[in-house]
């Protein structure tokens, strides 16, 4: 028996010519996605209406007509570069051996490394401040060594800050690097060595080289992750040094000003996103060149 098109017998793109196919994949990133829209999409336009009330860039004119507020941005950025570079100089020679030395080396580092990034952040800023105090561990032992007369100011000082900023981004620092190291060929030194180049020379132009992804991954995650630090610039810190998360968080929580404080965020998202394309085009700049040196 024929059944008609009015019948509804006709196939599904006669019936519905305007419809697409949905990939079975799709169903599978749903929740993701939602999940994604709902707690970090939404939150973000909300924040940004939040500091355009009326569409009015009043608030974000006042933060760039500001000393204050360019001050504080200043700092922020200046702090946080120079902990990005001390950690990975810290964390560059901690993933070498780690990743080249024997078993118990391994074991014995990745305790030491692990252990306090399991303890909670204000719990390790607080430790810092029983050492850094004026009586505290490292004041007595330099007197106690004769190195020093009187306490040396250590807290309430960026330099405070940045050896706290230091300590917590360590393992973020140092586990990229190791994952990068742990995969490079030591034979290649060996054979740099049977070429005529000394130790420096092979490690700067084969081992460095070719760890520089590792490097930049820890950069690119110490640099975030620096930007928004809020407890310990708070707890080591002077209000002379504050960040701009301290400045964000007075804004919500003492002043109340949620227009500007939102304006604040966004200024710190934008300017972070900047700083990832800045180190985007740096990577692939280098990259590029290497090609560039490896086809010559």
């Amino acid at each position: 028996m024929n059944v008609s098109a009015q019948d509804g017998g006709a196939p599904a793109s006669a019936r519905a010519p305007w419809s697409l196919p949905v990939p079975s994949a799709f169903w599978l990133i749903a929740p993701a996605v939602l999940f994604l829209a709902l707690f970090f999409a939404f939150p973000l336009l909300k924040l940004v209406a939040i500091s355009l009330p009326g569409g009015s860039l009043e608030y974000y004119e006042q933060i760039f007509t500001t000393p204050v507020f360019l001050r504080v941005i200043g700092e922020t950025f200046r702090v946080s570069l120079i902990v990005t570079f001390v950690t990975i100089a810290v964390a560059y020679p901690y993933a070498y051996a780690m990743a080249h030395g024997g078993r118990t080396v391994l074991l014995l580092l990745t305790v030491a490394l692990l252990i306090p990034f399991w303890v909670s952040l204000l719990l390790r800023s607080f430790s810092w401040i029983v050492l850094l105090q004026n009586s505290g561990l490292i004041n007595d032992f330099l007197i106690a060594m004769g190195l020093i007369e009187k306490p040396v100011r250590l807290i309430r000082t960026p330099f405070g800050v940045m050896i706290g900023m230091v300590h917590i981004l360590l393992p973020y620092a140092v586990l990229p690097l190791y994952t990068v190291m742990k995969k490079i060929d030591l034979r290649l030194m060996e054979a740099s060595s049977i070429c005529g180049a000394s130790w420096l020379k092979g490690f700067m132009r084969i081992y460095f080289p070719l760890s520089l992804p590792g490097v930049a991954a820890s950069a690119i995650l110490a640099f975030t992750l620096a930007l928004g630090f809020y407890i310990t610039p708070a707890l080591l810190g002077s209000p002379r040094d504050m960040m701009i998360a301290q400045m964000i968080a007075g804004q919500f929580n003492e002043q109340l000003n949620f227009g500007l404080g939102a304006a604040l965020a966004v200024v710190l998202m934008v300017l972070t996103a900047v700083a990832f394309g800045l180190f985007g085009a740096a990577r692939a700049a280098l990259q590029s060149r290497g090609r560039a040196k490896g086809g010559v």
